[in-house]
């Protein structure tokens, strides 16, 4: 079982990480783009409001806006891609390797934009499905001969070497559209 979820680790890390940023600050909520204006830059907190500024000030204080979200449909190159320019921001910043248990450490906080952010179809909290969802995986996943499994109320793998199949990538991230996504 150890292997199980190596597949999904690089996936779920931002999703917790997440989770555990909006936790400790009491959970921010609200649009993921509330915070960007029409030509996609993200307001600062010096840009006035035009309606006594309630309403921009908690936008921008929205730890999650300008973040870039990995999709359903986004592919292993995308994700490694995002995650690979969040890195090397640590790296530059003189992040440590044991960077994730310093959440307030100058390198953390200068890269914060960097991190990816999972689906939010993925986060049981968002996704009142998400039970639903998971088997729909499931079912989908061995449709296309891949041994997987309802795991402690996520899908996972039987064994690890069904990451070895042919065409796996593909496989997963159609289930994936298909059980999580809003058009199922």
């Amino acid at each position: 079982m150890a292997n199980l979820f190596q597949r999904t680790a690089a996936r779920t890390a931002a999703g917790l990480a997440c989770l555990l940023l909006l936790t400790a600050c009491g959970g921010v909520g609200g649009d993921d783009d509330a915070a960007n204006d029409s030509d996609g830059e993200v307001a600062s907190l010096t840009t006035p409001a035009t309606d006594g500024g309630a309403d921009s000030a908690s936008a921008s204080a929205d730890p999650d806006a300008g973040r870039p979200r990995i999709r359903l449909d986004s592919t292993n190159e995308e994700t490694n891609r995002m995650y690979d320019a969040w890195l090397s921001c640590l790296k530059d910043h003189g992040a440590e390797d044991k960077y994730k248990r310093k959440p307030n450490d100058p390198s953390v906080l200068a890269c914060r934009t960097k991190e990816p952010l999972s689906p939010p179809e993925l986060d049981p909290a968002k996704n009142p499905d998400y039970s639903d969802d998971v088997r729909e995986m499931v079912k989908c996943m061995k449709g296309h001969g891949i041994k997987a499994l309802v795991h402690e109320g996520n899908w996972a793998l039987e064994t690890g070497d069904e990451l070895n199949r042919p065409h796996y990538d593909e496989y997963e991230i159609d289930c994936q559209v298909k059980a999580f996504g809003e058009g199922k």
